[in-house]
């Protein structure tokens, strides 16, 4: 049973498989305010059909460094995680996203004649209603434009079977240029949150409206033909969306505004004292043992306040999927495993370092998301599970923490796990993504120094800061300074090193009392090394979520070069990996070839011009 049970439409998961909609259904469909919700309904069931989050996976994670193939009898699977690609595989498939853009589509195009016809459709609802088809469209062009680059593209529902439709690509640029316009006009009209506290994760309100928009901003931003005011402008934008998530969360913590849950005891006590920003603990509060609150709150048992939007398949104790594991446990119950590169053997180090990506024994990230083995696949454990939790001895090592690989209590779900699109450590890493960008812009585009010039002098003759003076960077307490007023690149890294250190101390609570156990400041020279550090926590944060694969596209879209996508993706490859690197230097590489089914229905359609040349993509 599909979202539409959940939040209690009145239309099956599949009693609207059938668009473009027809001149029979037309006739029947469209009257009150009734048929507007259930198609409504349809969009969100909609991403829980048809593969939909399926493709999320494969084409964000899948490709990744973060996974390889485990038990996959499925060829054209194991194909494109190979790096080996026809335009035949299946998984070129884009037609579970066109299905919900299109009823997206529809809804925004009759929703406001139900308006006028039926006095208990309010504009309220239809306000409520247009901003929720525009979210969920928007996050289906953006998924294609990561996947594709140039897809087709149009806010025209197709309502006639008999009709042709059938058009060009538009490059990737202008529909998400488009996809701005149209969030920003609406991103108000929803609402902060609903009275039933599953529909504040389950649908989308006001924050995930600013968190949708923040992603575009970002990804915009990104893209080397634009001169580096033209980025920061779009910066300076994802900031100020990613300001208002945060400030909305604060604003809930401080009210402790969640229904059934008191935040003072689930949220990270020396997290925000530091920090400011109200994450969940991993630790439960009182309860030194157990751990992995956290974790088991967002994927085990969904819903939680950390969570912006989510596909909701069950919440708490509720689970509507029993015998339908869905999508994500078709991939993540063997067929595909962590990538063994993630980990060579098991961390005991207490001391920080940026050369690896787990490098100290407390992270929870490194047992909580998938299994380690010292021999064999990584089992991902993360959202295949219904409960994920770990305890440890109390004894030996640092803090005893250790024991944590040897300890974990995991039990298999037999129900699809809710798929997150946003939560509040990624709007965190997106505003500190933005703001190292902009730093970075700001030290390039600056004037060179004159002849004679100290270039590391104040300009008003200070002597230079002591070198003894402490070299981390000041906390504050959340956004009590927003965005806009950090105007330097030393106040920018400093607060985009906050806001990577807050996501970093949750899940390495321990390190609160040895420094060395996470990142220092004081390391951190130049862009690179911000840079280099966000990326790492992005992929500690962000395991098996569907996300590591576009991160990295995003990185050679404004570097202009795939240099460092190559570095990251060639051990995954094996023995081919030399073969599959001289294809992946060209930048149209990262991108899904149009499947050859697509381009027979739609002559309009041009290939990717990295697959023009050869059909088979071979790495032998």
């Amino acid at each position: 049973m599909a979202a539409a049970a959940i939040l209690g439409a009145s239309v099956s998961s599949c009693s609207l498989d059938l668009l473009p909609l027809n001149d029979v259904v037309l006739e029947n469909y469209w009257k009150e305010k009734q048929d507007v919700e259930s198609v409504v309904a349809s969009c969100y069931s909609g991403m829980q059909e048809n593969g939909y989050v399926k493709r999320m996976i494969a084409w964000g994670e899948c490709r990744s460094d973060n996974t390889d193939v485990g038990n996959a009898n499925d060829a054209q699977l194991r194909d494109m995680m190979r790096g080996s690609l026809k335009t035949t595989n299946a998984y070129c498939d884009w037609s579970s996203m066109y299905n919900v853009i299109n009823r997206c589509n529809s809804v925004l195009h009759y929703a406001p004649q139900v308006a006028e016809a039926d006095p208990n459709y309010t504009p309220s609802d239809l306000d409520i209603n247009i901003a929720e088809c525009k979210a969920l469209r928007a996050i289906s062009y953006l998924t294609l434009v990561k996947t594709f680059k140039d897809v087709p593209f149009t806010f025209e529902p197709s309502i006639d079977d008999e009709a042709e439709y059938r058009i060009p690509a538009t490059k990737g640029e202008d529909i998400i240029e488009a996809l701005i316009k149209d969030i920003e006009a609406s991103k108000d009209k929803a609402p902060r949150k609903y009275t039933e506290k599953v529909f504040n994760t389950a649908k989308i309100t006001r924050a995930g409206m600013y968190s949708i928009l923040a992603e575009l901003y970002l990804w915009r931003a990104s893209d080397k033909k634009l001169t580096p005011e033209e980025q920061n402008a779009y910066y300076r934008k994802c900031v100020e969306c990613c300001d208002w998530v945060i400030n909305f969360k604060i604003s809930q913590y401080e009210a402790n505004d969640i229904q059934n849950e008191d935040l003072t005891k689930t949220c990270d006590r020396e997290v925000w004292a530091t920090y400011g920003y109200p994450l969940l603990a991993e630790t439960a509060t009182g309860n030194s043992m157990a751990s992995g609150a956290a974790t088991n709150a967002i994927f085990g048992d969904g819903g939680a306040y950390e969570t912006i939007f989510e596909l909701a398949y069950h919440y708490g104790s509720r689970k509507t999927c029993d015998g339908n594991k869905g999508d994500v446990m078709d991939l993540y119950s063997g067929v595909v495993v962590g990538n063994e590169n993630m980990m060579t053997s098991y961390p005991t180090s207490t001391v920080y370092a940026n050369t690896t990506l787990f490098s100290v024994n407390t992270d929870f990230r490194s047992i909580l998301p998938f299994r380690y083995r010292e021999s064999g696949a990584f089992s991902i454990q993360k959202y295949a599970c219904d409960r994920i939790s770990c305890s440890y001895t109390g004894t030996g090592g640092f803090n005893g923490y250790t024991q944590l690989h040897e300890q974990g209590t995991r039990g298999q779900g037999d129900y699809a796990p809710n798929w997150i699109f946003y939560r509040l450590t990624e709007i965190m890493l997106f505003r500190a993504e933005a703001e190292i960008m902009i730093a970075g812009n700001i030290e390039k585009t600056a004037p060179a120094p004159e002849e004679g010039e100290d270039p590391a002098a104040d300009p008003e003759g200070e002597p230079e800061p002591d070198p003894a003076a402490p070299t981390e960077a000041k906390p504050r307490k959340g956004l009590a300074v927003n965005g806009a007023s950090l105007t330097t690149p030393e106040e920018l890294y400093d607060d985009a090193f906050n806001l990577i250190s807050a996501v970093y101390l949750r899940s390495n609570p321990a390190s609160k009392n040895t420094s060395s156990a996470r990142p220092a400041r004081a390391n951190l020279k130049t862009f690179g090394d911000f840079e280099d550090l966000l990326m790492s926590e992005r992929q500690r944060e962000f395991l098996f979520e569907g996300k590591r694969y576009f991160d990295l596209v995003r990185q050679a879209r404004r570097e202009g070069n795939t240099n460092k996508f190559v570095n990251k993706l060639t051990n995954k490859f094996g023995d081919g990996g030399a073969a599959i690197a001289i294809k992946m230097k060209q930048m149209d590489f990262m991108y899904m070839p149009i499947q050859k089914r697509q381009m027979q229905v739609n002559p309009l359609l041009k290939q990717n011009s990295a697959y023009l040349d050869e059909e088979t993509i071979q790495t032998n």
